[in-house]
């Protein structure tokens, strides 16, 4: 399998972590099964055993997959799920960017309402200002993964064209609003009809709510979003240390 060698180049530990985990995402390495051993993948990739290992270790620590111990054991597939580390703010575009997956937007839809209490709350706002709601449903490698409900204050004064809005964060960026601070609120919960039909999952199956409210380099609340994501594909990663 060919690896970009040349001087700028990603590492190939990175290069060869990125194909395994696509092979995995896209069910070529099954959950339960095992991969490729080290001394298969060095040949496969052409490249050292330290190589293959540090490849293995990210995706270990990921989730993905597991060092099982014994002689013959190897390595399984423990998870084929999206995992997000919650440590920065970034957009759920950049994440998904960054871990190499390719995102589309499935539906898109744009218009200004009166918000509910909870977003008036969050935006210091009157209950009869109007605000901007931005829904999506948003794919990764073809799959499902997310319903979002986002909103934004009036006065922002964003445009409603939807294929601006593959990215909210780059948006406001355009805007000069940058994203500096946000909180987040994570859940579990049982789908109710909207989210069975949105995220096509049968209803009451177990989903991860997430809320979260930003504020920008001038420390307003710019965005109020709720995300639901499938159980079985997307899970959260929390780095601890002493």
């Amino acid at each position: 399998m060919v690896l970009d060698r040349s001087k700028d180049s990603k590492p190939l530990y990175l290069q060869i972590k990125d194909i395994l985990k696509h092979k995995i995402i896209n069910n070529e390495y099954a959950v339960g099964s095992t991969i490729p051993s080290e001394n298969e993948l060095e040949e496969i990739f052409g490249v050292s055993r330290m190589t293959i290992r540090q490849a293995v270790n990210e995706l270990v620590n990921e989730g993905l997959l597991r060092k099982e111990r014994g002689r013959g054991k190897g390595t399984v597939v423990l998870s084929n799920a999206i995992a997000d580390k919650l440590s920065t703010v970034k957009s759920f575009t950049q994440k998904m960017q960054e871990q190499g997956y390719i995102l589309k937007n499935k539906q898109i839809n744009i218009s200004l309402v009166t918000p509910d209490p909870a977003v008036v709350a969050a935006f210091n706002i009157e209950p009869t200002d109007k605000v901007l709601r931005l829904s999506r449903i948003r794919m990764v490698n073809n799959d499902i993964i997310m319903y979002s409900i986002s909103y934004v204050p009036g006065f922002l004064d964003l445009p409603f064209d939807a294929e601006l809005y593959g990215s909210l964060y780059q948006l406001l960026s355009t805007q000069n609003i940058q994203i500096s601070h946000a909180e987040e609120y994570i859940e579990a919960m049982l789908a109710d009809e909207e989210i069975s039909r949105e995220l096509e999952i049968p209803l009451n199956a177990a989903v991860l709510k997430r809320t979260r409210i930003s504020q920008d380099q001038y420390n307003r609340n710019v965005e109020y979003t709720t995300t639901y994501y499938r159980s079985d594909k997307y899970k959260y990663v929390v780095e601890l240390t002493v």
